[in-house]
């Protein structure tokens, strides 16, 4: 996806620190504010097309500042964060089309199918797909289309085979993999190499040490099938 803002409102810039990294795996841009008033000037001056904004902050508290918001902007994906469950606050934010209303402490995991739905969203509103991102668990990412494989946003380092193997079977993730088929694919700028099945096996067994082991399922007497969680 091209060109994601993602402005995060978050009084708590210790609590905003953590999250960062997570947040520049789904947006190109990420701008921070530290209270309503700043964030509704962030708005207005970057236009994101997310904003993750916490309902207990000063000036302007995150459920005024989305309404204010809303009131103009029917297409940015809102996701409010609170420390508190309060039914009332939850019905309020009903009214205001949010992607998700996530409570603290903020799981990773939530944070993720949030920014994901909201992503996913702003992807079919553009005609354009997030089909080459893939889920391996709740922290580890494979973008295919840059080729880079993360863990809560840091780069994990691949070797060359290693990012070739995890590009091709990406390239289908319905279609089982022959052991010649990702020979080719690994060896097509190597034509003296002689086939090796072994090789292929060790390889695997390499990436695994870096990926969860079922990424990448075992299909008895035929070969490798990639199996993302999302």
């Amino acid at each position: 996806m091209s060109d994601i803002k993602l402005l995060y409102i978050e009084d708590d810039e210790d609590i905003q620190s953590i999250y960062i990294d997570i947040l520049n795996e789904y947006a190109n841009k990420v701008y921070c504010a530290n209270d309503g008033e700043k964030g509704y000037e962030a708005y207005l001056t970057y236009k994101p097309d997310i904003i993750l904004l916490d309902i207990n902050m000063p000036k302007i508290d995150g459920l005024t500042l989305a309404k204010k918001i809303r009131e103009v902007d029917k297409n940015v994906k809102i996701i409010i964060t609170t420390a508190y469950g309060e039914q009332e606050n939850l019905l309020k934010a009903i009214e205001l089309y949010l992607i998700k209303y996530i409570l603290k402490p903020i799981k990773i995991d939530i944070l993720r199918e949030a920014l994901s739905k909201a992503v996913d969203e702003i992807g079919e509103l553009r005609g354009e797909s997030l089909k080459h991102i893939f889920l391996l668990d709740k922290d580890i990412l494979w973008d295919s289309k840059r080729e880079v494989l993360s863990n809560n946003g840091k780069e994990i380092k691949l070797t060359k085979n290693e990012r070739r193997l995890l590009t091709l079977l990406s390239s289908d993730k319905n279609k089982v993999f022959t052991f010649f088929e990702i020979f080719n694919h690994l060896s097509y700028d190597d034509f003296d190499k002689e086939y090796d099945a072994n090789q292929i096996r060790a390889l695997v067994k390499l990436i695994r040490k870096k990926i969860p082991k079922n990424s990448i399922a075992n299909v008895y007497g035929e070969g490798y099938k990639f199996n993302p969680i999302r």
